[in-house]
């Protein structure tokens, strides 16, 4: 695996480059030699595509202010431990669906030390030192991180799976999400994306149109009508008014009547008046006493009735006149 070492030229070396031109020379070949490691390496260990590239522009921005005064070999050390100690990859969350299952499912230290070997292509030392660590640390971190077989040995085929899609990832890293992140880093506002293209039209039936347009002369018509119909005037029969006075036709004979003999047997008082209109009423009878008695007797029963005295009511007033003093 291709070591993310100092490029070979006269500048190597453990000491600041003096010379400007050759220190510009390679802090651009360093950084571009970087940037697609960084790109995945800040969208694996963080999750977040978006939260990556903005930690990614803002490292860049400050290794490259703080480069030349630093030894040109320490360039990878100081860069990846700026880039892992970023804010926006200092709390790692679970990855995103497009990171590796293998290591989307490792805590944020172990999936950093994996990150380290596999997509930055550090070295073991360069690795422990970037975490701060030993290198037998190091070491010990990296094969817990390992894929594991179902006997929990080290799975070889995993491994070199894993190795192979980093590589395909930084090899696959668009020119637009580069181009992003360089302004990110000059402090300018990305592009908005584009605007997804919208599916063609289905083509609409041709009578669709002329239809639209009957419907919505009727619907004016209607509404014309509506409001012009109470003021349009009255049809010829009703010119003398909208409101028609006729009189009623005479009163038709009833169908039938009473028979005033028929009201006459009907009388409840038939054998009375009988008895009046031939004669026979009895010497000493008065029909119209007879009425007001039959009236005034239930008044007059109640009124005059004696109170019931019960014989133990009786007995009780013996008592009370007995013991009553004298």
């Amino acid at each position: 695996m291709a070591r993310n070492g100092p490029p070979p030229g006269p500048w190597t070396g453990f000491a600041p480059l003096n010379d400007p031109a050759a220190a510009r020379a390679a802090l651009t070949a360093f950084l571009r030699g970087v940037e697609r490691r960084g790109v995945v390496f800040a969208h694996w260990q963080g999750g977040d595509p978006a939260a990556g590239d903005a930690a990614l522009a803002a490292t860049l921005r400050d290794f490259a202010r703080s480069a030349p005064t630093l030894p040109f070999a320490e360039w990878p050390r100081r860069f990846w431990a700026m880039l892992l100690a970023a804010p926006q990859l200092r709390d790692a969350a679970t990855a995103a669906g497009d990171v590796p299952a293998a290591v989307a499912s490792l805590g944020s230290g172990p999936r950093a030390a994996l990150l380290l070997r596999v997509v930055a292509g550090l070295a073991e030392s360069e690795a422990a030192a970037v975490l701060g660590i030993a290198r037998p640390t190091y070491r010990l971190a990296l094969q817990r991180a390992l894929p594991r077989g179902e006997g929990g040995s080290a799975d070889t085929a995993a491994w070199r799976a894993l190795s192979q899609a980093a590589q395909l990832a930084i090899r696959a890293v668009p020119a637009e999400r580069l181009e992003t992140v360089a302004m990110l880093r000059d402090g300018l506002r990305p592009r908005p994306p584009a605007p997804a293209a919208r599916p063609p039209r289905p083509d609409r039936p041709r009578w669709l149109w002329p239809a639209t347009a009957a419907v919505a002369v009727l619907t004016a018509c209607g509404l014309a009508a509506t409001w012009w119909g109470p003021w349009l005037g009255a049809p010829h029969s009703a010119t003398d008014g909208r409101i028609h006075i006729e009189p009623l036709p005479p009163a038709a004979a009833p169908a039938a009547r009473f028979d005033p003999a028929g009201t006459l047997a009907s009388h409840r008082d038939l054998d009375l008046l009988i008895a009046q209109a031939t004669g026979t009423f009895p010497e000493d009878a008065d029909p119209a006493f007879d009425a007001w008695l039959v009236m005034e007797l239930p008044q007059q029963d109640d009124v005059l009735a004696p109170p019931v005295t019960t014989e133990i009511d009786a007995d009780a007033a013996s008592q009370e006149q007995l013991d009553a003093p004298q």
